[in-house]
């Protein structure tokens, strides 16, 4: 018993039950002061978490829950913890009794608050392991990672060091998935070592921020950007940044933007040509003072030359799992399962990949195409990935489908390269919005983006319910046809 208690207090170090900052606060701290600051004290300022964002949260949780796997039978101290100041002493607890491994362990010092996704007894001493749904370690996960080195190590006595969990981007899929395999993990012992005088200094900071208590002056600049869009964006821009505002001129450094936002030319009308260097820009500026179009004639007509009838528009939709679901694919790999035609009417071909219909998608792609002389895409990136890759796999293939890549062209290309523009698009050339701004006839309904078609798709492959399953079948024909009209009459408005 006096041993347990020992250990106890050794491993609680400066620990307190209360804290002022957390993981998520201190990477807004680092991007902004102001944003940290109304983050928390004014959350309801925030704005709405769009459902790409909601989307790519619920997969970090997933594969996260997945990474337990490598080390199972685990406490996850969290669950049934109405608060984590709770949760923090329940895990010095379970620490001082030796568990051998935790989920979720929480540790506060210096009022900085980290929950540890994974915590592992080996050899005597604990082990951090940080999971992150993606392939690439950024400077962010490191920052992050790194922080919670600094509250482990001056909270945990017995603590050695802290790795971050990513996807292992060559891990193939074979009958059943190697959860060993498909992870792998890096150190972040040297670099946290190197930054322990930094963290606690920045740390330090934000306590200062919040004590002030007064909302900081921090002008609005590229931090508002970097490394992600501030979630307090609507907020800090509502009452600075005006329709005509400056910010909004198209293809400009944003660093440059700021520099004349900052020196007073806040709106495009104020901006001279002098300080312009692309002529393009210039153009630009024009069009968005005298809400005239820009149109390049030339270009145009020699986009139009290209097109040949019969001609029909197409679209694909793909899925590209984090944890690969097919054998023989690796962890993120485009998997096509939806592809629309439109020539006036919607030719698709559709497939729940439970097993691997690749193969078929791509005689399906032939069989559509062979009557028609142009393909028209907008942003033919994808596709064109899709239908290489469609030819590394089945080589038989590769005749016909590399004829239906020379049938392609693309609409994207006219709105990229200025061939022509409306003051409506912004800086903004998406399918989404140019269609948007050009067609009234064309309206997407239920799902409004590829991430989203691919969450939708996933829930229609696991769902048992019919009436679910014939629900999202529909929904996504009906996006990606949609895609494919706009592509068409976009194609059409430009003849015109």
């Amino acid at each position: 018993m006096q041993t347990g208690l020992i250990l106890l207090y050794l491993t609680i170090g400066m620990s307190t039950n209360t804290y002022s900052i957390s993981k998520t606060s201190f990477i807004k701290f680092e991007q902004c002061s102001k944003a940290f600051f109304l983050y928390k004290n004014y959350p309801y300022l925030r704005d709405k978490l769009s459902i790409d964002k909601q989307i790519t949260f619920k997969r970090g949780h997933d594969v996260g829950l997945l990474a337990q796997q490598l080390f199972p039978g685990g406490i996850d101290v969290s669950r049934d913890l109405k608060n984590l100041p709770e949760v923090a002493e329940a895990t010095q607890k379970l620490i001082s009794e030796a568990a051998p491994v935790i989920y979720e362990a929480t540790f506060i010092y210096k009022e900085t608050l980290i929950m540890v996704d994974i915590l592992v007894l080996e050899n005597g001493v604990y082990n951090a392991y940080e999971v992150k749904s993606s392939i690439k370690v950024s400077d962010t996960y490191y920052k992050d990672a790194c922080l919670q080195y600094y509250v482990l190590k001056n909270s945990l006595n017995n603590f050695d060091d802290l790795f971050l969990v990513t996807i292992n981007p060559d891990y193939v899929l074979e009958d059943e998935l190697d959860v060993k395999k498909l992870f792998r993990k890096r150190s972040v012992k040297k670099r946290a070592e190197e930054n322990i005088a930094y963290f606690d200094h920045r740390v330090s900071e934000a306590l200062m921020v919040l004590e002030q208590n007064t909302i900081p002056n921090t002008p609005i600049g590229k931090q508002c950007f970097k490394p992600y869009q501030c979630d307090f964006f609507g907020t800090c821009w509502k009452d600075l940044v005006t329709e005509n505002s400056v910010l909004n001129l198209p293809q400009v450094d944003r660093g440059l933007l700021f520099d004349w936002f900052s020196s007073g030319i806040k709106t495009i009308s104020q901006l001279n040509d002098d300080l312009i260097e692309k002529e393009n820009v210039k153009k630009i500026k024009n069009a968005i003072l005298t809400n005239s179009e820009i149109r390049d004639a030339e270009r145009i007509n020699h986009f139009i030359s290209k097109i040949t009838e019969p001609v029909a528009s197409m679209d694909m939709e793909i899925w590209n799992p984090a944890v690969p679901q097919l054998k023989g694919t690796k962890p993120f790999e485009q998997i096509p399962f939806l592809v629309c035609f439109y020539d006036g009417n919607t030719r698709y071909f559709f497939t729940d990949q439970q097993t691997d219909k690749r193969k078929e998608f791509g005689e399906k792609l032939i069989e559509f195409s062979k009557d028609y002389k142009t393909i028209l895409v907008y942003d033919k990136t994808m596709e064109v990935a899709v239908i290489n890759t469609l030819i590394q796999l089945y080589p038989e293939l590769k005749p016909e489908l590399d004829i239906l890549k020379t049938k392609m062209l693309d609409v994207f290309e006219l709105f990229l390269n200025l061939s022509y523009y409306h003051p409506g698009f912004g800086s903004n050339v998406s399918l989404k919005v140019v269609s948007a701004t050009l067609l009234n006839d064309v309206a997407y309904s239920k799902i409004n983006s590829g991430l989203e078609a691919m969450a939708y798709y996933g829930q229609y492959r696991i769902s048992e319910n019919e009436l679910e399953r014939s629900t999202i079948f529909q929904d996504l024909v009906d996006y990606c046809s949609t895609d494919t009209e706009a592509t068409f009459k976009l194609a059409r408005f430009l003849q015109k």
